[in-house]
């Protein structure tokens, strides 16, 4: 008799509506474990395990006979489930793991923990380790990779983040600060539920880092108070040669929003990241905080993240083209509310000669005027950019900035406009048309808080907008007289936040001009979505409609960052 013939009626095992196709569900398998029912008979011994999964290897056998030879194949499907199940479990357990070399135990150790789903769980699959058995035990402490990624998010004084690092051994390190908060409230909470880290703490664990400050790889820092972040990057200046560091993010969360002039000077401020070289930084991201960009190391930047700077913390105009015209494998910029700062020489656009960027691929700007953008772009040329992102450019009309987007990114194969208003008039249109129009290889449009009328231009005829020259040069699909459509290959789209039937107009027109939208992703109104009448009305226009977080990451976009990627050459990392 099977084992989990014994579950009783209302265990979840027995509530699966398709046992055969769930049989080998990891949610089914950890609820079981969690019960306290058995799964091989008392004491365990080898040789009647071993007979057991003899015999369920016959039936297995016998029950797939029976599915093939009769029509009502249902009826054997719990049966089979059942025995694959007990198979599986007691595979498992007769799996001879403790005969295995201690290097291949160390890689499993690896692939364990380096495949967990955040901190918590990475943690626990660390602990789980060394509480297994006295083998076990060595063998995860002996390995330093298993202990060099941590995270300070335990309370002062942080007794496991530290015997983490020591054990950690010569290893990169892989270290994030931040104040500890719970699931239900952050550390920046006024008051605030968990004390913030305070100057004298931030100087103890910078005392910690000192021995090994030529060990650190990855360092991510998220601070609240002003002077606690100062205190951190002083001490980081002074610690010594950060020869191992590839990547830097320093976040403050607290007040004032942006890095206040006051405490900006020259080039930006006097807060270097150190007062050696940083041969190998390929990631800086800033928020909320400034640097002396003069000492900024830039030959090997793949990665600029700026964001919350006030004009005076910015880098200058001509220490930002040199900073870009250094930064030759320049990737990803992202600068958002941020970027060189904009003299009285600069409101006419006067940059002699932009920087080219022959290997950016992605480039997201937000929170800054119209001239401002105009101004940032500018400054470089980068034919080859495959993914856009505008994010609230809401406070004017942003029409010239769309005028000069025209032709100017026509590799684009995935856009974003979270939060963009261009007012409705004819110069406007015009520009948008032909800024989509030279777009050709978009596939993935990703929108909220975006002007209806903006999305209407996808619709539109291209044909009516162009000057009288071109409307006989330029045919769709080399056949004389049919209708040219706006962004051929677009085929997705993701929405939240727009006006009642924004999505079902977009979608029914695309499908009228013939090129049906295959997918779009959205949320119902109970999430801050359309709502049940809208997404009848989308779903008999487009291949399938799906509903998913904005912030979620869907397959397209994967797959179009897997294509950025390959394209430029860049390894992907966790």
């Amino acid at each position: 008799m099977s084992y989990f013939a014994q579950l009783p009626h209302n265990h979840p095992l027995n509530q699966v509506p398709n046992p055969l196709a769930e049989w080998d569900s990891e949610e089914l398998a950890k609820t079981y474990l969690k019960s306290s029912l058995p799964i091989v008979a008392p004491g365990g011994r080898v040789p009647s395990v071993q007979t057991r999964l003899q015999m369920l290897r016959v039936r297995m056998f016998e029950l797939e006979a029976l599915r093939k030879s009769n029509h009502a194949v249902t009826k054997f499907d719990r049966d089979l489930a059942l025995v694959l199940y007990e198979r599986k479990f007691l595979l498992w357990l007769n799996f001879p793991i403790r005969s295995l070399p201690d290097e291949i135990l160390t890689m499993i150790f690896r692939y364990v923990v380096w495949s967990s789903v955040g901190a918590i769980e990475a943690n626990h699959h660390r602990f789980s380790l060394t509480w297994a058995c006295r083998r076990f035990r060595a063998l995860a402490l002996s390995d330093a990779t298993l202990w060099n990624s941590v995270w300070f998010r335990d309370s002062a004084p942080w007794e496991r983040s530290l015997a983490f690092i020591q054990r950690a051994g010569m290893a990169a390190l892989d270290i994030r600060i931040d104040e500890k908060c719970g699931p239900k409230g952050s550390a920046h909470d006024k008051p605030p539920k968990y004390p913030q880290i305070t100057v004298p703490q931030i100087k103890d664990i910078l005392a910690v880092l000192k021995p090994r400050i030529g060990q650190l790889r990855v360092l991510v820092v998220a601070l609240a108070n002003i002077e606690v972040v100062e205190a951190f990057m002083d001490g980081l200046s002074k610690a010594g040669p950060l020869a191992a560091l590839e990547a830097i993010e320093v976040r403050r969360t607290g007040q004032p929003h942006q890095w206040p002039k006051e405490k900006s000077a020259g080039a930006g401020g006097h807060l270097a990241l150190s007062a050696h070289p940083i041969p190998k930084l390929m990631c800086l991201s800033l928020n909320g905080v400034t640097t002396n960009w003069n000492a900024l190391p830039t030959s090997n930047l793949r990665t600029i993240d700026l964001r919350r700077m006030a004009l005076e913390a910015c880098p200058t105009s001509d220490r930002w083209t040199e900073m870009l015209r250094t930064s030759r494998d320049l990737f990803k910029l992202l600068l958002d509310g941020a970027g060189p700062q904009l003299g009285p020489k600069h409101q006419h656009l006067g940059i002699a000669r932009p920087v080219d960027l022959p290997s950016l691929g992605d480039l997201k700007i937000g929170s800054m005027s119209c001239v401002y953008a105009m101004h940032l772009l500018a400054h470089m040329n980068a034919p080859r950019l495959m993914s856009l992102t505008l994010m609230s450019l809401v406070m004017q009309d942003y029409g010239p900035l769309i005028e000069m987007l025209k032709g100017r990114f026509p590799e684009v194969r995935m856009l974003q406009t979270h939060g963009l208003w261009v007012a409705k008039t004819d110069v406007n249109m015009e520009h948008a048309v032909r800024w989509f129009e030279s777009m050709p290889h978009l596939k993935l449009y990703k929108f909220s808080q975006t002007a209806s009328h903006l999305l209407d231009v996808l619709l539109a005829d291209p044909r009516g907008y162009r000057a009288p020259g071109e409307m006989d040069t330029r045919p769709a699909g080399g056949q004389e007289g049919k209708r040219p459509v706006l962004c051929p290959e677009l085929d997705t789209v993701q929405s939240e936040g727009q006006q009642e039937k924004d999505m079902s107009t977009l979608a029914k027109g695309r499908k009228d001009l013939g090129v049906m939208l295959k997918r779009v992703y959205t949320r119902l109104s109970d999430a801050g979505g359309i709502k049940p009448e809208e997404a009848v009305r989308i779903s008999e226009s487009v291949g399938q409609l799906c509903m998913v977080s904005l912030t979620q990451m869907i397959p397209e976009e994967g797959a179009i960052n897997e294509e950025m990627s390959n394209a430029f050459g860049i390894e992907r990392r966790r």
